[in-house]
């Protein structure tokens, strides 16, 4: 069983759980859609040359490096993120591998007046209302994990409930279950999430080979500003950065390192 596989497997029996103790009519009970969001798509949608809009993530652990942070604090971690300079943040809400929780969405949009996406590997429709009621303005999706119909769906509920969707994918194959939908920013990530390996040069494959001219976030691998200056000269809208920032003593000094200031 693959990482994503596993992942997945894990998620549906948290969902199951959620829903026996919270069932759906009663979290659509919550949703307010009164309520306005941050301009997630808007923002990664203009483009401007040599702007680099980054999306800065709050996370405490990844599977890949273990525990990042034990001292993490999201609204001080926010707050620098904003005074960065960050367009967006992302919080990971996946609990066992990233130690996340939903309760940081809530913390990251008190601290910052950023956008907010939430972070987590979607495998149910539940996710996206209980994303609404946390405060998220913008959700991911995993194409590797879904399937066109799913995708459609997912879609159109986010659609429904005003969240903004980032629509990752690894390779063309996976890009090609998207193919014909719009009013989505495309993440393409550069990490295999079978093996969990980075490789830069996946990205660049793939933004070469698509054919439509998408707003392109850039997400995993991302080190330092002349890796963002290679794929800004393919006209990507924006970057997903996340370990460097935490990992860094002062992320708002990195930040403006990543964006050239």
């Amino acid at each position: 069983m693959t990482f994503l596989e596993k992942v997945a497997a894990e998620k549906k029996a948290a969902v199951d759980a959620l829903k026996k103790r919270t069932p759906l009519a009663e979290l659509k009970d919550k949703v307010d859609l009164d309520k306005g969001g941050r301009p997630f798509f808007e923002t990664f949608s203009k483009r401007f040359p040599g702007e680099a809009k980054i999306i800065a993530e709050v996370k405490r652990a990844s599977p890949s490096r273990g525990l990042l942070r034990s001292d993490l604090h999201v609204g001080k971690l926010a707050q620098a993120y904003e005074d960065g300079g960050a367009s967006a943040i992302s919080v990971i809400t996946e609990e066992r591998h990233f130690m996340g929780s939903l309760a940081s969405i809530r913390e990251a949009k008190k601290a910052a007046g950023l956008p907010v996406l939430r972070k987590d590997f979607i495998v149910d429709p539940y996710e996206l209302y209980e994303s609404k009621v946390c405060g998220a303005d913008a959700v991911l999706l995993i194409g590797e994990m879904l399937e066109r119909g799913r995708i459609e769906e997912y879609m159109g509920v986010a659609q429904e409930l005003m969240l903004d969707v980032l629509f990752e994918v690894h390779s063309m194959r996976t890009y090609e279950k998207a193919e014909g939908l719009t009013g989505f920013i495309l993440g393409v990530n550069n990490r295999n999430l079978e093996t969990l390996d980075v490789d830069l040069q996946t990205g660049f494959r793939i933004i070469e080979e698509i054919p439509v001219d998408y707003p392109i976030i850039v997400e995993s691998g991302i080190e330092g500003r002349r890796q963002i200056e290679a794929f800004m000269e393919k006209g990507v809208s924006g970057f997903l950065v996340g370990t460097s920032l935490v990992l860094s003593e002062d992320p708002a000094a990195k930040l403006r390192e990543f964006r050239g200031l």
